[in-house]
């Protein structure tokens, strides 16, 4: 395996990891390496191109962590269990396993895709109790994953979008907060959480920054690609 410097995604065959891996495809001057654990779901879904690379990798372990991030600039971590008990190995442990790799290889930026409504200021919210039984206890090891990275000393994004919707990136205008106090029934759609996730990959405002995310539609008067460029300002870095 070419040892980089490329962007890495791991979880790249899930919904919102596919259209990180497009858009890194699409604007990165460096390669992209698209991790999963089974490549031959990706090759018949992603057109061929020497900036793209698809490699065997699981987050659950750590020396194949090891092996898919070498040379690894910046880090998308968009991973997510299959099974009912997977939470606690994929959220958190796999965030952990992920930070500690990151800091040794000297990534830049570790993104982290987690969700609103993580903390325990939510604990009773409905929407909250039911994610949580979606993967037993999906959404408590959520937050111990964005701890652990918050903790590790890797530079790290921690970004926390709401509903998650299909359908293009760029018409649009995004919401953000901070605290985990948004309100939820509010919407994004994947393509525009990956591009938030690779601006944030080198944005100098998105470091060590955690946010809540969601969007309203209509892009903002000075365009889409500017307010990627130009959200982070109003943001603050955690403490």
């Amino acid at each position: 395996m070419a040892e980089g410097p490329v962007n890495v995604v791991l979880g790249a065959a899930g919904r919102t990891g596919l259209e990180c891996v497009k858009r890194l495809v699409d604007l990165s001057d460096i390669p992209t390496r698209a991790v999963v654990r089974d490549p031959s779901k990706l090759e018949s879904v992603l057109a061929k191109s020497p900036k793209l690379q698809i490699v065997k990798g699981d987050v659950g372990d750590e020396a194949s962590l090891r092996d898919v991030l070498k040379g690894a600039r910046g880090v998308i971590f968009a991973a997510a269990g299959r099974g009912y008990w997977s939470a606690a190995d994929v959220d958190f442990k796999g965030v952990e396993r992920a930070a500690a790799v990151c800091k040794e290889v000297g990534a830049k930026r570790l993104v982290l895709v987690s969700s609103m409504l993580v903390t325990k200021k939510n604990w009773l919210n409905p929407v909250r109790l039911l994610l949580n039984n979606i993967r037993w206890g999906l959404m408590d090891n959520k937050l111990k994953g964005e701890d652990a990275l918050r903790a590790s000393g890797q530079p790290y994004t921690v970004v926390r979008p709401g509903g998650l919707g299909s359908g293009l990136p760029g018409d649009c205008t995004f919401v953000t907060g901070q605290g985990d106090t948004m309100a939820a029934g509010s919407n994004i759609n994947r393509a525009d959480v990956a591009a938030v996730c690779v601006e944030a990959l080198t944005n100098p405002g998105a470091r060590n920054v955690t946010f809540e995310i969601v969007a309203k539609p209509g892009a903002p008067p000075e365009g889409y690609e500017a307010q990627l460029k130009s959200m982070w300002a109003s943001l603050q870095q955690d403490a």
